[in-house]
């Protein structure tokens, strides 16, 4: 199967039969596929966000760079573009609020949504870390 590329070359995901580091993988694509080294800043605070989601979310390193990558470009097309390390680092400071680990799925869809509607970042990120931190009670 031929999986398709982002018109740059480059697969749309990261699949898990790539050989190659999620961080560097997000790295690339947030340059628009343009060559990034290992030892890159952008690639080196990528790489410690991914390593601090592992605590807060459920999914891989490798399914965190997909939704991030897919959660920037619509971020991106609605005139909001962010930061990916910032972007991670910001939903774990939500998800560690809850006090258990999360779906990155489905509360990258909840900060979409409220960016969507107009809602600006950080009043975003504090509306979520508030209903998030919401589940420690019924724990």
């Amino acid at each position: 199967m031929i999986e398709p590329d982002d018109g740059k070359g480059a697969n749309i995901w990261l699949r898990a039969t790539d050989h190659m580091e999620p961080a560097l993988w997000l790295a690339r694509r947030e340059a628009g596929g343009a060559a990034v080294s290992e030892r890159e800043p952008a690639v080196e605070r990528i790489r410690a966000a991914l390593l601090s989601a592992r605590a807060h979310f459920l999914e891989t390193d490798r399914m965190l760079a997909n939704r991030t990558a897919q959660i920037g470009e619509m971020l991106a097309a609605d005139g909001h573009a962010e930061n990916f390390a910032q972007l991670i680092s910001s939903l774990v400071d939500v998800a560690a609020a809850a006090g258990q680990k999360q779906t990155y799925g489905q509360l990258c869809q909840h900060y979409y949504n409220l960016r969507h509607a107009g809602i600006e970042r950080d009043v975003a990120l504090q509306m979520l870390a508030s209903r998030y931190k919401t589940q420690r009670q019924f724990r």
